[in-house]
C-alpha cells in the first residue's frame, strides 16, 4: 500500500502496518499508530551492523541479569528462613518469594489439625532430607519436613497432601503453606505448650504439695511427674535412673526451669531439661514420654558407650550422667560448683597403708602409719557378704538377708578393708541433702562371668540414721543425720555375661527373665509406685523394703519435715 514503508536497514522493529476494516460495502482504511516508545533507528553508515550486534548483547545482558534477580528472590535456603527474620524483627508483614504476607488470627485449615498424631519427643530431623535445620512439623499427619518456601519439603508436601498448617520447632510459630502467612489463633497453645512445657516457680513449688491428676486426649489418666517412659529396644537402664533421680526435688526443680541452665549449650543438659518438662507436663497429650533425644545426646556425649541394643549397669551409668551433667553445667572440682555438687555431694575421709605381712617383734615395732585425706563423693558403694554355696532340704539356694547398717559399717572409721595390696578404712564427714547408695550386687567370677548376689538387704523406708557412721567435728556437729528413702531401683530374676536381662536356662527350662524397675516416691500423695518402662502400678512399702535393692536414693528429713509442714499449712 502507499502508505506502507520500508525498514531501514539496522532498525530493531518494521514500521506498523495499515489495517483495513470493511464496514458494510465500503473499505476503511485505519492506521494503526506506533508504540510511545521506539528506539531511535540506526541509520545506515559505515560501523552500523557492530552497532547494532552490541545493542543486541546488551539486550541479552540485560535480560540475564533479571532472570537471575528473579533466581535468587524465588531460589529455596533450605537450612535459613528469611520470612522469619522479618518476624523477629517486629515486622507486621513478611515476604517469602516476592509475595507479602501479613499475620493473621483466622485460618480456615485449622480443623484439619490432628492432636492425636502429634509427637514432639522424637529427634527433630526432616523426614525427606534427614537434615536438622530448619525443620517444620506438619501438624495434621505429625511428620517433620524442612523449610517452607518454594520448593522446599514441606511446601511439596502441603500441595501434595493438601495439609496446610505447620508448626516451626524451632520456635513454636505456625504457619499456614503454601498460602505462608502466620498463624496467631489462641486455639493452638495447647501444641505449642507440649512442644516446649514451661512452667512458673510457684508452680514448681507446689509439686509436691498438692496432688493433682490429668488426662491425656485419649482418655488416659496419668499423674505428672510419675509417667512411663518408653524403653528403645534395650534402654531400661536409663530409665531407671531418670525415674529415680527426677525424685529428688532440687535436682528436678533446677532442670524444669530452663532460665536456670540457659547459657549453657551442652545437648545433654538441654534434653535432659526437655525430659524432665516433659514428664510434669500436666496437660501432655499423652500419659507417657518418649526419652529418644536424650537418648541420642548420651549416645554422643559417651562417644556411643551407651548403646540402644547392648544393656548396660544402672549404677556405673548413674555416675557417669551426674559426671557429664556437672561437667555440662560448667562445674568444678570446687565444692558447689555445679548444682550437682549442691545436691549429691558429700565428704568422706580415707585412710591407707601398704599391706604387710609381721613376722617379726621388730617389724610390728616399725608398723608403717596412716596416711589420711578428704574426699568428695556423689555415692556411696556398699559390699554384700559372699553368696552361700550350700542348699537347704528342698535343694533350693538359700537366700541370706543382711541389714543395711551392718554393710553401712565399712564407713564406721574402724572396719578395715584390702583394695589393690592397700589396707584402708574410711569414715564420713560431712552428708549431703541427698545420699545416694549403690549395692554392688554384680560380680565377675574366675571365669570372668557376671554373677549376682540375690542377698536381700533390709532397710528402713523412713528414719535412717547414720550418726554411727560420722565424724562429728565441732562445726558439723548439728548437722543432721536421719534420711527419708524417695527412690529405689531393684533387679528381678538372675543375670546372664553382659545383658543383665537375658533369658537363664537352667537345667532346660527358662528361669525368669532379669529386669530393673525403679519403686519411686510420688511426695503428693506419699503413694509409692512400681514403674517398669511404661507399666505403672501402685505398691506397698512393705514390697520396696524386701525388693532387690540395687540403687537407692535417701532424703535428708528436716527436708522431709519441712514439705510436710507446707503440706499441712497448705491443707
Amino acid at each position: 500500500r502507499g502508505g506502507s514503508a520500508m525498514p531501514k536497514k539496522g532498525s530493531k522493529k518494521a514500521a506498523p502496518k495499515q489495517e483495513v476494516k470493511e464496514e458494510g460495502d465500503a473499505k476503511v482504511e485505519v492506521k494503526v499508530e506506533e508504540p510511545a516508545e521506539v528506539k531511535p533507528e540506526v541509520k545506515e553508515e559505515e560501523g552500523g551492523a557492530a552497532a547494532a550486534s552490541a545493542g543486541v548483547k546488551r539486550e541479552r545482558d540485560e535480560e540475564a541479569e533479571v532472570k537471575q534477580e528473579e533466581a535468587k528472590r524465588a531460589a529455596v535456603n533450605l537450612e535459613e528462613d528469611d520470612v522469619d527474620d522479618f518476624a523477629e524483627a517486629g515486622e507486621e508483614e513478611f515476604n517469602v518469594g516476592g509475595r507479602r504476607k501479613a499475620a493473621q488470627r483466622f485460618c480456615p485449615y485449622l480443623d484439619s489439625i490432628n492432636r492425636h498424631v502429634l509427637d514432639f519427643d522424637f529427634e527433630k530431623v526432616c523426614s525427606v532430607t534427614n537434615s536438622h535445620l530448619n525443620v517444620y512439623a506438619c501438624l495434621v499427619c505429625g511428620r517433620y519436613f524442612q523449610g517452607r518456601a518454594r520448593g522446599s519439603a514441606a511446601y511439596f508436601h502441603s500441595l501434595e497432601n493438601h495439609h496446610m498448617v505447620f508448626m516451626k520447632l524451632e520456635t513454636g510459630r505456625v504457619y499456614c503453606i503454601p498460602d505462608n502467612y502466620e498463624v496467631t489463633d489462641s486455639s493452638l497453645a495447647d501444641i505449642k505448650h507440649n512442644l516446649n512445657p514451661t512452667f512458673a516457680k510457684d508452680e514448681v513449688d507446689n509439686f509436691d504439695l498438692k496432688v493433682k491428676y490429668s488426662r491425656g486426649i485419649d482418655g488416659t489418666e496419668y499423674i505428672p511427674g510419675t509417667v512411663g517412659l518408653n524403653n528403645l529396644k534395650d534402654t531400661g537402664y536409663i530409665n531407671v535412673i531418670v525415674q529415680a533421680l527426677t525424685c529428688v526435688a532440687d535436682f528436678r526443680d533446677f532442670f524444669i526451669l530452663p532460665e536456670n541452665y540457659a547459657h549453657f549449650k551442652s545437648p545433654l543438659v538441654q534434653r535432659f531439661g526437655e525430659l524432665v518438662r516433659k514428664m510434669w507436663n500436666p496437660t501432655a497429650f499423652k500419659g507417657q514420654v518418649s526419652p529418644h533425644e536424650l537418648f541420642q545426646a548420651i549416645s554422643v556425649e559417651s562417644n556411643r558407650k551407651y548403646k540402644s541394643d547392648l544393656h548396660s549397669d544402672p549404677a556405673e551409668f548413674m555416675v557417669w550422667f551426674l559426671n557429664s551433667l556437672h561437667r555440662g553445667l560448667g562445674g568444678t572440682t570446687a565444692n558447689g560448683s555445679s548444682v550437682i555438687h549442691h545436691v549429691f555431694q558429700g565428704r568422706v575421709k580415707a585412710e591407707s597403708k601398704k599391706l604387710t605381712v609381721k613376722k617379726t617383734a621388730a617389724q610390728e615395732d616399725s608398723e608403717e602409719e596412716w596416711l589420711a585425706e578428704e574426699k568428695p563423693f556423689l555415692h556411696l558403694t556398699l559390699d554384700l557378704p559372699a553368696t552361700p554355696l550350700y542348699a537347704d532340704s528342698l535343694e533350693k539356694n538359700i537366700i541370706p538377708q543382711v541389714p543395711l547398717l551392718n554393710i553401712l559399717h565399712k564407713f564406721d572409721g574402724a572396719t578395715e578393708h584390702i583394695t589393690r595390696g592397700r589396707l584402708s578404712r574410711y569414715q564420713l564427714l560431712k552428708l549431703p541433702r541427698y545420699i545416694i547408695f549403690h549395692i554392688k550386687r554384680f560380680s565377675k567370677n574366675t571365669q570372668f562371668e557376671l554373677e549376682k548376689n540375690p542377698t536381700i538387704v533390709s532397710f528402713p523406708i523412713k528414719k535412717l540414721d547414720l550418726r554411727d557412721f560420722v565424724l562429728l567435728s565441732d562445726e558439723l556437729k548439728d548437722q543432721v543425720t536421719q534420711y527419708d528413702l524417695v527412690a529405689n531401683v531393684c533387679h528381678e530374676g538372675l543375670v546372664t555375661k553382659a545383658s543383665y536381662t537375658n533369658e537363664v536356662h537352667d537345667r532346660g527350662t527358662i528361669v525368669k527373665e532379669g529386669v530393673f524397675r525403679a519403686q519411686v516416691l510420688n511426695k503428693s500423695q506419699d503413694q509409692w509406685y512400681q514403674i517398669d518402662d511404661l507399666h505403672i502400678q501402685e505398691i506397698l512399702p512393705q514390697v520396696v523394703s524386701i525388693s532387690e535393692a540395687y540403687v537407692q536414693i535417701y532424703e535428708r528429713s528436716d527436708i522431709t519435715q519441712e514439705r510436710n509442714k507446707e503440706k499441712a499449712g497448705g491443707g
